[in-house]
């Protein structure tokens, strides 16, 4: 396996969001944990344009209280700052199911965040539901709850 620097790798990332290298080899574990990773870092940064990217169109998340959003309207919670994520701190982060198409991801972390206007820190437990389609992994829906 051939080893990437970071630098190269932000590069790539920052030239071609969401796209995986063909440079380098990647673990099929690796490449869901990754996705957790960026979608964290993306919702913190607000950059909506890369988080939107990981996102499937028909993508839904829901929230630790049961409400229920689309991608688009999640966005757009962020955008108008309705939802602003400070800070995410991993705690822990598992695939607990891998095949060549789907995955399950469980991650946990300390989220800072103010929903609503009322800002706390959670421990948040996503749970990512990731299809590959066309050779990208893509989040298909978000499970969110407390542990």
């Amino acid at each position: 396996m051939m080893a990437i620097s970071k630098m190269a790798q932000q590069n790539h990332e920052n030239l071609f969001p969401g796209l995986v290298s063909t440079l380098k080899q990647t673990d099929p574990k690796q490449s869901v944990v990754d996705m957790y990773r960026r979608h964290n870092q993306y919702m913190v940064a607000g950059d909506l344009d890369k988080l939107g990217a990981l996102l499937a169109d028909d993508f839904h998340l829901v929230h630790m209280t049961g409400m229920v959003q689309s991608k688009q309207k999640w966005l757009s919670e962020i955008q108008s700052g309705q939802m602003h994520y400070f800070s995410s701190t991993e705690d822990h982060v598992a695939v607990t199911e891998l095949t060549a198409e789907q995955a399950v991801l469980v991650g946990q972390s300390q989220v800072d965040a103010s929903i609503y206007g009322s800002r706390n820190t959670w421990p948040l437990q996503l749970e990512l539901h990731l299809n590959k389609v066309n050779g990208q992994w893509l989040i298909m829906h978000i499970d969110a709850s407390m542990y």
